[in-house]
């Protein structure tokens, strides 16, 4: 099964940059392909979630994983994925660094189509991973900067301000 991954270090502490990656309803405002993204049922491990894009397709996904402070991963439903791929667990992680946070995301995903869809992968997909957590990553350490600025405890700017 392919694998993406991708981190950014912040000059942030473990415990501001975990609130705004775990921050699972406010994800839909830094994801520039989603419209809403509601949890529907629970919280943390079984936590369900309803996401939309903007032309209105939606799809489901299920916590599989919660460590509080730590990381966390949502597996996909993909019966009604507006994507081509069979399979899709995302994993997102913060870890301590010296000087700050690295966050991690991970994602294990099979793609529809069979060698078709393996094309597809080397041609579409890792690019589209790629630009999605790119954009991610440079929008959490802005949410980190902003919301640190409201708990008075102020960092750095981030990287390009």
């Amino acid at each position: 099964m392919p694998v993406f991954e991708m981190e950014r270090r912040v000059n942030a502490g473990s415990p501001l940059v975990w609130a705004v990656v775990s921050d699972v309803e406010g994800y839909v405002a830094l994801v520039p392909h989603l419209s809403s993204a509601l949890v529907i049922a629970g919280t943390g491990e079984g936590m369900r979630r309803r996401c939309f894009d903007h032309r209105g397709r939606g799809w489901s996904e299920t916590c599989t994983l919660w460590e509080e402070g730590r990381r966390y991963s949502m597996q996909v439903d993909t019966s009604d994925y507006p994507y081509p791929l069979k399979r899709m667990q995302g994993t997102w992680a913060v870890e301590d660094i010296p000087g700050g946070t690295l966050i991690k995301m991970r994602f294990e995903y099979e793609p529809k189509y069979g060698l078709v869809g393996k094309i597809m992968d080397r041609l579409v997909i890792r690019r589209a991973f790629q630009d999605l957590c790119a954009k991610l990553l440079i929008n959490w350490e802005e949410r980190i900067w902003q919301w640190s600025r409201v708990t008075q405890k102020p960092l750095a700017s981030p990287s390009g301000y």
